[in-house]
C-alpha cells in the first residue's frame, strides 16, 4: 500500500476497538495497517478474485535474487512478472485464505 491514500473514519465497539488495540501491542502492526488489511480481505472474500490491485496489495513482493546467484533459466528473462503469474499468485492466496 502506498503511504498516500483517503482517509476514512470508522466508529467502532468499544469491545472492538479493545480488541484492536491489543492485537496491535501484541504483533507490533499499526492500526491502519490492520484495518487496511481487514477491508481488503473482507472485500476479496465478497467480491472475488478479480480484484488485481488488492492482491498486489496483500501479497508480499516476490524476492529479489542478487546479481551473481541468479539461476539459468531455460525461458528468456522478463523485467517483470506476467499477468498470469500475479493472477496466479492472487488465486492461491484467495484459495489459502477460504480454507483457514
Amino acid at each position: 500500500m502506498t503511504k498516500t491514500g483517503t482517509m476514512v473514519s470508522v466508529r467502532l465497539d468499544p469491545a472492538l476497538a479493545a480488541a484492536l488495540e491489543r492485537h496491535c501491542a501484541q504483533t507490533g502492526a499499526t492500526r491502519s495497517r490492520v484495518v487496511q488489511q481487514s477491508m481488503a480481505q473482507y472485500l476479496v472474500a465478497h467480491s472475488g478474485p478479480t480484484l488485481g490491485q488488492l492482491a498486489e496489495a496483500l501479497l508480499p513482493p516476490l524476492p529479489k535474487r542478487a546479481a551473481g546467484s541468479a539461476r539459468p533459466s531455460r525461458r528468456p528473462s522478463r523485467a517483470a512478472p506476467s499477468t498470469s503469474s500475479r493472477q496466479q499468485r492472487f488465486r492461491d492466496y484467495v484459495r489459502d485464505k477460504r480454507h483457514r
